[in-house]
């Protein structure tokens, strides 16, 4: 049986072998300065051996966000790599998070420790100021009782928004919409213009930008209004050139 001075004595050739190792950025925020309610994610350059991103949790405690993973034990340093890790949509105010690793249940003392600030967004300078929604309202949108069609609402922090709309045409072909330019006319009513594009094969050997095309079809509204009874409802009314004119109830997909 090999003695323990022996085994020490192994594995530092086999550290000699491999070569130190190389230093670690320091981990930072994306985006670096976060404002209202932006989507903040930790970005750290970890040791691929060592980093076991399966026990990666978390957590505010006592004040801060910890990020907290077990940490596999490597003979050698497997190479860098990147991670992003996320804390979450934050308000504004003052935040740290502070980055530990476990040994067993054992919590131990910070391997880093940032100290940041969310910022309000800056007012615009008009008055009335312009309406902005007071919730996040992206997803997938669908109405039950008409599997097949829906709609994909995607709004930013700042309130601006874009939606993908598939359904089927009169021919019972596949039909893809976007709607651009939107514009909240109160917290909870988006209007935009439909547009309808079309374009060479996804399969094509060669993709020729000349055959793209885009034209506007209509106008659609998304009011996120809630009704007693209705929570997580939104009504879709259109008037769409193929489409004709109407309203559906919608409701955001959970899963």
């Amino acid at each position: 049986m090999m003695k323990l001075p022996a085994v020490l004595a192994c594995l530092a050739g086999l550290w000699a072998l491999a070569g130190a190792p190389p230093a670690l950025a320091a981990s930072r925020l994306v985006p670096e300065q976060p404002y209202a309610f932006d989507p903040v994610h930790l970005r750290m350059t970890v040791d691929s051996c060592v980093f076991a991103e399966d026990t990666v949790a978390v957590a505010f405690s006592q004040g801060a966000i910890e990020v907290r993973t077990r940490q596999n034990n490597c003979l050698v340093p497997g190479p860098p790599r990147i991670v992003d890790i996320r804390l979450g949509s934050l308000a504004p105010g003052a935040w740290r998070v502070i980055v530990r690793a476990l040994n067993g249940d054992i919590v131990l003392p910070p391997l880093e420790t940032i100290d940041f600030q969310v910022l309000d967004r800056p007012a615009i300078a008009v008055f009335p100021p312009p309406p902005r929604p007071l919730a996040d309202h992206s997803g997938q949108w669908y109405r039950p009782a008409e599997s097949g069609w829906g709609l994909s609402f995607h709004q930013s922090a700042t309130g601006v928004a874009i939606a993908a709309w598939y359904v089927y045409d009169a021919a019972g072909a596949p039909t893809w919409y976007t709607i651009q330019e939107g514009r909240w006319e109160n917290a909870t009513r988006w209007t935009g213009t439909v547009y309808r594009t079309a374009g060479p094969p996804f399969f094509a050997p060669a993709f020729d930008p000349a055959l793209v095309s885009i034209a506007p079809v209509g106008q659609a509204t998304l009011v996120f209004e809630q009704q007693a009874g209705e929570e997580g409802y939104a009504t879709l009314t259109y008037g769409v050139t193929g489409l004709g004119t109407g309203a559906k109830r919608i409701t955001r997909l959970a899963f």
